[in-house]
C-alpha cells in the first residue's frame, strides 16, 4: 500500500487547490462511522466555510512547500534555543 499511497499523494499535490479541497472533503466524509469518529458540527461548519472560501477565491492559499519550509524553520529555531 505504501507505493500506491505515495503515488496518490503526488497526484493530489498536482491538482488545483479547489479540486484538492473537494477530494479532501470526500475523503473526510468516507471516515464517518469509522474508528476516527465523526466530525463535530463545529468542525463540519468550519470545513464548509473554508471550502466556500477556496471556491469563491477569497481564501489565501499557501503552497504546501512554503508551509513545510516555515514549519521546518520554526522547529530548527526551537531546537536551537533548547
Amino acid at each position: 500500500m505504501g507505493r500506491a499511497k505515495e503515488i496518490l499523494k503526488k497526484e493530489l499535490r498536482d491538482l488545483e487547490p479547489a479540486d484538492r479541497a473537494e477530494v479532501a472533503e470526500d475523503a473526510l466524509k468516507s471516515l464517518d462511522g469509522t474508528a476516527y469518529g465523526e466530525l463535530s458540527p463545529a468542525w463540519e461548519e468550519e470545513i464548509q466555510r473554508r471550502l466556500r472560501a477556496v471556491d469563491d477565491g477569497t481564501a489565501e492559499l499557501i503552497p504546501g512547500d512554503d508551509v513545510f519550509r516555515e514549519i521546518e524553520a520554526e522547529l530548527r529555531a526551537r531546537r536551537g534555543r533548547g
